[in-house]
């Protein structure tokens, strides 16, 4: 844990670090005001009127008018640099288009506006920025209505590179993205430095949702609750996604509990091996925990079964 500690701190403190580069970096970087923005934008708009339209409701609405109310002033100028030079010689080699700079290249132009902790990390510790991710990979800028100018229409446009991972969502079961019950964000944070699997707290975020078996209880079964650096937690039997057994296990029948826990001798030997034949859950009912019983036994299985084992006196639920 202290591992674990040290490196959430390290991410936070490389955080802070690039925010304060980048606002450095966009107080060099041109500014204009409101109505500077906007009279040189109307320039770029006699040629392409269209743009004006495809921007029109959108967080990147140019305000031509100059109408009052509107707080920011969103124009040409402030996302193509290269435009003084394209009023003179207007040619696709004069102006900057943004889907052809780099990650940093783009991070730089957005960053003019948008500084906060999602755009600083994608550029330091997100995996997705490591991996070349840019601004326009995800976001779309013109022709775009969707409230973050994410690519798709679906918050789960996530699928369009994680293909895999769709496919774990056709298993038998698995949790309800395709039918919009869930999205991919409500677990999964963009841009989080304190995870590198990008997980919102693994087992609190199923918690969330699973309230009902998420305890506390008295006898906490540790599988549950602790989590390790490579799995542990819900993980460690769920699958998130999908999974081709019953309650998105990890693996079928009794295979999920041998992983961990070895057959008492007794199971293989009383009764002619009658507990090698059963399902472990059979008996072991509270596999999330107990607030009855430290073996997670079922608290009503002195009446489960007809011979009644534990009136027999063989048997007893006493911890």
């Amino acid at each position: 844990m202290n591992i674990k500690n040290e490196s959430i701190k390290s991410g936070r403190i490389l955080i802070i670090l690039i925010m304060i580069i980048i606002i450095i970096n966009s107080s060099y970087a041109e500014q204009y005001g409101k109505m500077e923005m906007i009279e040189k934008s109307k320039a770029c708009l006699e040629c392409h009127d269209d743009k004006l339209e495809s921007l029109a409701g959108s967080t990147h609405h140019i305000n031509i008018n100059g109408e009052p109310g509107i707080g920011m002033a969103v124009g040409c100028i402030g996302c193509h640099k290269g435009w003084e030079k394209h009023l003179d010689e207007p040619s696709a080699e004069t102006i900057v288009k943004l889907s052809n700079l780099s990650l940093s290249e783009q991070s730089e132009v957005c960053g003019n506006c948008h500084v906060g902790q999602h755009q600083t990390r994608m550029i330091s510790t997100d995996p997705h920025g490591r991996a070349g991710v840019s601004c326009l990979s995800c976001h779309k800028i013109h022709d775009n209505d969707n409230k973050n100018l994410l690519q798709g229409d679906s918050e789960n446009f996530c699928l369009g590179c994680h293909k895999t991972i769709g496919d774990e969502f056709n298993r038998r079961t698995r949790h309800p993205l395709e039918s919009g019950n869930i999205k991919c964000v409500d677990c999964h944070a963009l841009g989080d430095a304190e995870d590198p699997s990008l997980i919102v707290g693994i087992d609190w975020k199923c918690q969330n949702c699973h309230a009902d078996i998420s305890g506390p209880y008295i006898h906490e079964h540790p599988v549950v609750y602790s989590h390790l650096v490579n799995g542990g937690g819900c993980i460690e039997c769920h699958e998130p996604h999908g999974s081709p057994n019953e309650r998105l296990l990890k693996q079928s029948g009794n295979g999920i509990c041998i992983q961990c826990h070895g057959i008492p001798p007794g199971h293989r030997t009383k009764h002619s091996g009658w507990g090698m034949k059963s399902d472990c859950v059979l008996c072991h009912t509270d596999i999330h925990g107990s607030n009855n019983n430290d073996k997670f036994l079922d608290p009503d299985l002195a009446t489960k079964f007809v011979a009644d084992c534990n009136q027999s006196g063989c048997h007893s639920l006493d911890n």
